[in-house]
């Protein structure tokens, strides 16, 4: 992938994937920070096989110069997925990913990078064809890595888990004086707004409103397990992934006690950690906008909600969308 020409739309589409948040949640494991601080010396053989892979995640400055050097090789780079076209004669250009997953007898696939010319396309079409045609038998490769199927329900908990322990870490290092150093589980489980019934109003009764207050505690804690569970899960290499990890010992004694000492010490999390985690996901995107008086992290949590997330969009249209769509059309041609 070529960072230069191609940065921009890279970035739209790679942010907007699954492999963007496998990466963003493989960042808030503190073990593999330290399997990372420790060079590989780790007990646990699951987390020393996803660092000998991933590498050295913090050592970069922003997502995108990882994904460069290590995404088509974990990856298999994962190709933008537009509907099914045929451009006549038999030629198909591209197909959804559930497609891609079959044989293909008799046909040759081939990725044609967007920035190249008309003129130079056309000539490394005919050269690729030619070499496939001469290669003659090609095999199947599957991703070193590969995306966990889950429901449309359980992809929208990915965001939210993450935002909550940004909210946590954030509420954890914040100063003295921030409103938001006294929040505990209801008042972050209401920021965030993880169970919009549970809405207090003014109208409530005594009775109602702490009903609401433990159930806003409850789905919060909630939340934040299920961001452990990805991150459990991450650290042995799949993702999206909250099945049960079996436990392992990881560290000795004395690495234990040194990674303690760097918690202590503020070497893992600080009060500055959201803000350098949205700067080598996001680099080169101002949040810093709208109410001056709102803080670095509600203004991070606001932009993380407006991304483009395009594993939540259906591949494709309903049946009742279609009709919709098409009564729509109907109406503004008459």
């Amino acid at each position: 992938m070529d960072m230069h020409t191609r940065r921009p739309l890279a970035e739209e589409e790679i942010t907007a994937s699954l492999y963007f948040w496998w990466l963003a949640f493989l960042r808030c494991s503190k073990d593999y920070w330290w399997c990372c601080q420790q060079h590989g010396d780790c007990q646990d053989p699951r987390l020393v096989k996803v660092w000998q892979d991933f590498g050295d995640i913090f050592q970069y400055s922003c997502f995108m110069h990882w994904w460069q050097d290590n995404g088509a090789r974990l990856f298999d780079s994962p190709q933008m997925e537009i509907d099914f076209i045929q451009l006549g004669a038999g030629i198909e250009l591209l197909l959804l990913k559930r497609d891609l997953v079959f044989a293909r007898p008799g046909m040759i696939c081939i990725a044609i990078p967007e920035y190249l010319d008309t003129v130079e396309a056309q000539s490394n079409i005919w050269r690729a064809w030619q070499l496939a045609r001469i290669r003659g038998q090609h095999y199947e490769v599957d991703a070193k890595y590969q995306l966990f199927k889950l429901c449309m329900r359980s992809k929208k908990t990915i965001i939210r888990a993450y935002k909550t322990l940004a909210l946590v870490v954030s509420v954890e290092h914040s100063a003295n004086g921030e409103p938001m150093h006294k929040w505990g589980d209801f008042e972050m489980g209401r920021y965030l707004n993880v169970s919009p019934k549970n809405k207090i109003t003014k109208t409530d009764s005594t009775e109602t409103a702490a009903s609401k207050r433990n159930a806003v505690r409850n789905i919060f804690g909630q939340t934040k397990d299920s961001a452990l569970e990805l991150i459990a899960n991450v650290e042995i290499g799949k993702f999206p992934c909250k099945d049960p990890v079996m436990p392992c010992a990881r560290w000795s004694d004395a690495q234990q006690t040194a990674l303690d000492q760097a918690i202590q010490s503020g070497q893992w999390h600080s009060s500055a950690w959201l803000a350098k985690e949205h700067d080598f996901l996001i680099p080169n995107e101002s949040i810093f906008v709208g109410n001056p008086q709102d803080s670095s992290t509600e203004q991070i949590l606001r932009h993380i909600d407006g991304l483009k997330v395009s594993f939540l969009t259906p591949k494709r249209a309903t049946k009742k969308q279609a009709i919709k769509a098409s009564t729509e059309t109907v109406v503004t041609t008459t």
